[in-house]
């Protein structure tokens, strides 16, 4: 019988074949040899024994499940209902609201770099899930090993907020340790993927949205998708799409350097106008890219008459410079920099 976190209203968490359930008695010496396996990279200073293993099940995780603010849930992570991994929040300030996100994947998995960034993308979906119904801020905590495991965070809307440099040896060699947060105040954000392709073509053709676009013309989805995913593979174009902390997709925002200036737009589902969102959803995502093209100025064109988006901008830190025709229609022009 599977065991239920008392202290949550929703017990399994999914994204697509892959699912977190509370974790299984079942698992504990599976477990047990991957965290033997891959002790190096882990903080624990010694091999598990069985013995061990099983008094930690019943004197720690055991109670878990009844404890109104346990100080860790931990999940077996499951793709097509078959064992591929553990994790889950550790470390939890219930009074602060963060935690600590917790990770293993089964060795083989875990030695494939390409494996693991696919399960370590999709374990980061899920948990996020979790970490939505409680808390404004998770983290991780990592010995900078695989720099390329760090853009995977990124892209599911993390931040680098400390470095501890020369923190860990492993194996005589001196390794930082990084820390990256994502943070739910009212919305959080991950960088669109291929998968979203139908998502962003249902938000393109709103009436309202192509009411305020330049261009209004309907948009074919073939035609959408072939930009969208040209626009996906190059470096110079970034989608920021965001999440209310029901984890419901709330809008996006798009930042593309043309070669001439850089570019931002944005459009919101319809489900969520006039809730104020827009402005947050561009201070961050403006944040974010303003943080790695420092020296770049955002531009946005907004038609005159469309008063909302214009105070949005404003709001988001933006200034106005001019009012000018911008393909043939009278419009405002503002920009962003870093440091304006």
């Amino acid at each position: 019988m599977q065991r239920k976190y008392k202290c949550l209203s929703q017990q399994e968490f999914t994204h697509e074949s892959c699912k977190l359930v509370p974790i299984r008695d079942e698992d504990k010496y599976t477990i047990m040899q991957w965290r033997n396996e891959q002790i190096d990279i882990l903080r624990q200073k010694e091999p598990l024994t069985k013995e061990k293993q099983e008094k930690y099940f019943e004197d720690v995780v055991a109670k878990l499940f009844e404890q109104k603010q346990p100080n860790q849930l931990l999940f077996s992570f499951l793709e097509n209902d078959i064992l591929i991994g553990y994790g889950g929040l550790v470390h939890i300030d219930w009074e602060s609201r963060n935690a600590e996100i917790s990770f293993i994947t089964e060795t083989k998995r875990n030695s494939d770099t390409k494996q693991f960034i696919n399960d370590w993308n999709n374990y980061l979906r899920i948990i996020k899930k979790v970490a939505y119904l409680n808390l404004i801020k998770i983290y991780t905590y990592a010995y900078d090993i695989r720099p390329n495991l760090l853009p995977i965070l990124i892209e599911n809307g993390f931040i680098e907020e400390a470095r501890l440099k020369n923190h860990i040896t492993i194996d005589n060699k001196w390794y930082d340790i990084l820390i990256h947060s994502c943070f739910f105040d009212s919305i959080s954000y991950r960088m669109a993927t291929k998968d979203d392709v139908a998502l962003y073509f249902k938000w393109a053709n709103d009436g309202e949205v192509r009411n305020n676009s330049f261009n209004s013309t309907h948009i074919d989805y073939e035609n959408h998708c072939k930009w969208f995913f040209s626009k996906l593979s190059s470096n110079k174009c970034h989608f920021y799409l965001f999440f209310n902390m029901q984890n419901e997709a709330i809008g996006q925002v798009r930042i593309e350097n043309t070669g001439s200036e850089t570019l931002i737009g944005i459009s919101i589902d319809k489900h969520f106008r006039g809730k104020s969102l827009s402005s947050k959803m561009l201070a961050k995502a403006t944040s974010a890219y303003l943080n790695k093209h420092s020296k770049e100025k955002i531009i946005a064109y907004i038609k005159h008459k469309n008063t909302s988006s214009y105070k949005s901008f404003i709001s988001a830190g933006f200034i106005e410079q001019e009012v000018m025709n911008h393909n043939g229609i009278k419009s405002y022009k503002l920009f962003k920099r870093k440091h304006d």
